[in-house]
């Protein structure tokens, strides 16, 4: 799927204007970043999805409440963190 510059602007100022601020944005990116990079990890390692894990990340003075993704056979940590 592919946005354009005006969809996505749009959408971050949605994000970024509601409850939880940039602060949700800053939570958003990185979970997608976590996903993208363990989706990548399955195929190369021939792993599965197992769900995920909670994890408290410092950054900034803010503390984010991040779902960190698992794999299967317990290989997968994301380079993020």
């Amino acid at each position: 799927m592919e946005f354009t510059h005006e969809q996505i602007s749009e959408i971050i100022s949605e994000i970024t204007n509601g409850e939880s601020g940039f602060q949700g944005l800053v939570k958003q990116g990185l979970e997608s970043l976590m996903l993208s990079e363990r989706r990548l990890h399955n195929e190369s390692a021939s792993d599965v999805s197992n769900g995920f894990r909670d994890r408290r990340v410092c950054h900034g003075g803010k503390v984010f409440e991040l779902g960190v993704p698992r794999s299967r056979n317990s290989n997968f940590y994301p380079l993020l963190l």
